[in-house]
């Protein structure tokens, strides 16, 4: 069986500073949906997004699946070790985080008026995502993650089957669902720009040790079993944690612009 790799370059061609860029959205927004619907649960899942990005970063670079010596490059700074693992918690979690809970949230129902700035951050990380894209194309490969590792089934199965038993403890399968079709939604608008420009794709590695695209049908099945199980279905329990701690309700009442509500 052949081994696939998740080949990226773009961890030094400008994908941080538009993460940055995001990151101070993700922010905003949800300041804005404190402060004018009194709903707290944004600034929760940013704050979910950040702590376990940052874990997950921590895990697969103390596992060396990044690569030797990776390390990321921020308005001219580079970062590597705990220092990268805690600004791509901030700057790539909480957006993630964020964006798929809106999503799950104006499919239940809550504050319609949102919607076009929603889709309007959408427009901006498809845009984003396609700059860096662009930019990255051909340059040194950066992180030569395996595929379907061991390593990588381990953490799939710490995070996701307690996620579902805590989900199903709080019966809130509905709002999982919803969660993980805006985690879809986020992981494709971020990283089908970067794949179809070359930033980021399922490649191999040859007898003399260099790496180089796979064939264009495994390049579609692998990197679609990634969007779909490792990267959307492996972040589950950023929605599952709060929900189980009861940070996370979908039941709230309707309420005036600028009245708070109890329910966080």
């Amino acid at each position: 069986m052949n081994t696939y790799y998740m080949l990226r370059s773009f961890d030094h061609a400008g994908y941080y500073e538009t993460r940055s860029v995001l990151m101070i959205v993700a922010i905003v927004v949800a300041i804005v949906f404190l402060r004018t619907r009194g709903d707290r649960r944004y600034l929760v899942m940013l704050a979910s997004g950040v702590i376990f990005q940052a874990a997950l970063e921590y895990y697969l670079q103390f596992n060396n699946l990044r690569g030797a010596g990776y390390s990321l490059s921020v308005f001219g700074l580079n970062l590597s070790g705990i220092s990268a693992n805690l600004f791509q918690g901030c700057a790539e979690g909480g957006i993630l985080s964020l964006m798929a809970f809106w999503f799950a949230d104006l499919r239940m129902g809550g504050w319609p008026a949102s919607r076009k700035y929603y889709l309007t951050v959408c427009g901006l990380i498809i845009l984003l995502a396609s700059v860096v894209g662009m930019v990255a194309a051909g340059r040194p490969i950066t992180s030569p993650r395996p595929m379907f590792s061991v390593i990588g089934f381990e953490r799939l199965a710490v995070t996701v089957v307690p996620a579902l038993l805590l989900i199903a403890w709080k019966r809130a399968w509905r709002e999982l669902a919803l969660f993980y079709l805006g985690l879809l939604i986020y992981v494709l608008i971020t990283f089908e720009p970067l794949h179809i420009f070359g930033a980021r794709y399922i490649g191999e590695r040859g007898a003399d040790g260099k790496f180089f695209p796979a064939p264009y049908p495994a390049q579609f099945a692998v990197m679609m079993a990634s969007h779909l199980i490792e990267v959307a279905g492996g972040k589950i329990h950023y929605f599952a944690v709060p929900v189980a701690l009861g940070l996370i309700s979908f039941r709230r009442e309707t309420m005036p612009v600028g009245r708070k509500s109890a329910t966080a």
